[in-house]
């Protein structure tokens, strides 16, 4: 069983009505609706696919689901944070880099290996720093040319470069 924190100090709301949720326990709860699991859990997701003129940098999972896969990093967006933090932060402690997010490449959602759904906001972005990966997240990473990718890959990777290389992200809200 996973072990939840508890839930921060300040006023959440019910995702049904509005109301404010009592937040005594791990777990937002609405007096009329109950357990508010969807603030404390199935948290949306954030990555970035880092690229230069190498191509792009990918990670090997250290970890279940997809221990040994190929990755971008990223990972789940805490309560209020935004998604493009989100994948600053996931870049800097899975590979040890600090990204400059320059696109928004898209929305995926697919199911991971336990069979939940993951909702991901993703991005590209680039680096001057040379990638040191985590090894409690991150086996090894490398640079790969779009052509020379490297396999099995996890969850929904290949679209994410696919996209990248067909040039369908966007500019980045606000700018």
């Amino acid at each position: 069983m996973i072990a939840m924190a508890p839930a921060p100090e300040r006023t959440v709301h019910c995702y049904d009505c509005g109301a404010a949720c009592a937040t005594a326990g791990a777990v937002p709860v609405c007096a009329d609706h109950g357990p508010r699991w969807m603030l404390v859990r199935n948290a949306p997701g954030a990555a970035v696919v880092i690229t230069d003129e190498r191509g792009v940098l990918l990670g090997r999972r250290a970890r279940e689901p997809w221990r040994g896969c190929w990755e971008v990093p990223g990972g789940f967006v805490d309560l209020g944070e935004h998604p493009a933090d989100t994948a600053r932060r996931e870049a800097r402690e899975e590979l040890g880099v600090t990204v400059t997010l320059t696109a928004l490449l898209g929305v995926y959602v697919f199911r991971n290996p336990d069979g939940q759904w993951i909702q991901s906001t993703d991005y590209l972005g680039e680096t001057a720093d040379e990638a040191v990966p985590d090894g409690g997240e991150v086996l090894e990473c490398r640079w790969f040319a779009p052509a020379d990718l490297p396999g099995p890959m996890a969850g929904p990777v290949e679209r994410r470069i696919e996209d990248w290389r067909a040039g369908r992200a966007r500019p980045l809200p606000g700018s």
